[in-house]
């Protein structure tokens, strides 16, 4: 019954994209709709939507307003029970996810505040506060809570030099080695 229901949506898709521009404008304004009247063909063209740009904008997260990306809702995970507060802007690759580990110090989901600057790649995980007007630097990495104003980066990268490192990407599939090059995986030869 799966396989009939997903060729019914693929045949629906396209007329339901231009209902929801029609009726709602976007897709923000669909997923306000979403969280008040439920409706499982709507929920599904909502993620596919976000599906097409590699990201996952929880329906019933709460967002206060229209978040702003610069660089497109490209990468970006916002965790189904995450708050988050206007005027966020939010650069590509951000995860503002759940810790849903039952041995944690801060299980939940973050509350972001007003006015926050999510740098690209940024992740903030867990039950946190990030405080109004905060900036999170590119790729940092927050678990711990921000107070108003301030700003969170990563520290500068250490180098560590090994010496014979071996990079090769290797994967099992059906069973056969495959090791990646020049682009492509290749079935691995044996030594000799």
């Amino acid at each position: 019954m799966g396989t009939v229901k997903a060729v019914i949506f693929a045949l629906l898709h396209p007329f339901l994209r231009v209902y929801i521009k029609l009726r709602f404008g976007d897709y923000w304004a669909l997923k306000e709709h979403l969280q008040r009247r439920p409706s499982p063909l709507l929920r599904q063209a909502y993620e596919k939507y976000f599906m097409g740009y590699g990201s996952y904008v929880g329906v019933d997260s709460k967002i206060a307003g229209r978040p702003y990306f610069p660089h497109g809702c490209v990468g970006v995970f916002i965790s189904n029970d995450a708050v988050i507060g206007r005027d966020a802007v939010i650069f590509q690759q951000v995860t503002i996810g759940s810790n849903t580990l039952p041995d944690s110090k801060r299980p939940g989901s973050p509350v972001i505040g007003d006015g926050v600057y999510l740098g690209a790649g940024a992740k903030v995980i867990g039950g946190i506060t990030v405080g109004d007007c905060c900036r999170v630097g590119a790729n940092a990495v927050v678990v711990r809570d921000l107070p108003p104003h301030s700003v969170a980066v990563c520290a500068p990268t250490q180098v560590i030099q090994k010496a014979g490192l071996d990079n090769t990407f290797r994967v099992k599939i059906g069973g056969v080695d495959y090791v990646s090059r020049n682009g492509r995986l290749v079935r691995e030869t044996q030594p000799e």
